[in-house]
């Protein structure tokens, strides 16, 4: 979810095709409007394209949204992003428009068997939303998200992670396209009437990117960032309720060492601020858990010296790819890391924690 900005007079829809506005489709200079992305796999993209960009065209004709697809960042991608710009209400109605579109092209697939499933009257549209806004959709307890399921009738479900390598998180709203338009609508005013404050860090999530660079260093690659045997929180850490940290110095780092693999085993180190070390560390260490997991290195973050109390140590053992594997991620999250004070939560409404 990016900040309100005005349209542009044309939008590239996939490999090129040029879209430009129609008399009387004209936005005034000073009209704000907003700009959402999904998250949408490659056959999905190709459907909302249509022949010739017909579909997306017809699209924006009857929703006056403007829609485009990104081109794949990598080739073994195997999803691509979607970007709507618009008043709240044709938002709306682009993703009614879509979900319409997608839902026709799967049960079509199914006609193809006689003896396959009954026709699907439902469809999930995945959002990408900064980490901090998800405590605006979900409200105090869960109060909010219910209460928008209860009054559109769809269904609405959100990542427990970010995305590697970015801030972003996925928020999926499922029901027919009429239910689909009712939810994103309340949806959108709740990220409208609660903006990320100026100079809030945003990492935007890049489909395949994150999996290429484990791809070079011959790495395995889990790309929602979790580890891959971690237990659902309960519902209040599912949903980004404050949760109590442990000490910096609690002896997160101190495991045995894992076994890395095979060859020369060696220890490189790096400083990072004493703040960000929550942010490596994750609650209960689950974050540096998975970074181990992922690079086969063992890593420790010392405790701050008295001299320098705004740095910590980071000792990271194994091979010179699991190093790098594991270097690349640590930075990934000190860069993602704001302060608390940083984002203003709606009342009522509790932060994200890391």
């Amino acid at each position: 979810m990016s900040a309100k900005r005005p349209l542009d007079d044309t939008e590239t829809v996939d490999e090129g095709i040029k879209i430009a506005k129609t008399e009387g489709e004209v936005m005034k200079a000073s009209d704000e409007m907003m700009e959402i992305r999904c998250l949408i796999d490659n056959y999905e993209a190709s459907v909302i394209i249509g022949k010739g960009g017909a579909n997306v065209k017809n699209i924006r004709a009857e929703s006056s949204a403007f829609v485009s697809i990104l081109k794949k960042e990598s080739e073994i991608s195997k999803e691509r992003v979607l970007t709507v710009k618009g008043s709240e209400e044709s938002i709306a109605m682009a993703m009614k428009l879509i979900a319409t579109l997608l839902l026709d092209a799967a049960n079509q697939r199914k006609l193809t068997d006689p003896k396959g499933p009954e026709p699907e009257t439902q469809y999930g549209i995945k959002v990408l939303i900064h980490k901090f806004l998800a405590g605006s959709i979900i409200g105090k307890g869960g109060c909010i998200i219910r209460e928008i399921q209860e009054a559109t009738q769809c269904r609405i479900s959100l990542s427990v992670e970010a995305l590697a390598g970015s801030t972003e998180k996925t928020v999926t709203i499922t029901g027919t396209p009429d239910t689909l338009h009712a939810g994103f609508v309340r949806v959108l005013s709740q990220l409208s009437n609660n903006p990320l404050r100026n100079g809030s860090t945003t990492i935007l999530y890049v489909p395949g990117a994150a999996n290429a660079a484990a791809a070079a260093f011959g790495a395995p690659f889990n790309p929602y960032g979790a580890p891959p045997q971690q237990q659902q929180p309960p519902y209040g850490a599912q949903y980004g309720a404050p949760q109590q940290q442990s000490p910096y110095g609690a002896p997160y780092g101190a495991a045995p060492p894992q076994q890395g693999p095979a060859g020369v085993q060696k220890t490189e180190k790096i400083v990072i601020p004493t703040v960000c070390a929550g942010t490596v560390i994750g609650k209960g260490g689950s974050i540096i858990r998975d970074i181990k997991n992922q690079s086969s290195t063992n890593i420790t973050i010392a405790d701050p010296e008295p001299t320098a109390p705004a740095d910590r140590v980071v000792s990271v053992t194994g091979s010179h790819q699991g190093i790098q594997i594991a270097i690349h991620l640590i930075r990934q999250r000190v860069e993602s890391y704001q302060p608390p004070n940083a984002v203003a939560a709606a009342p009522g409404v509790p932060q994200q924690a890391f």
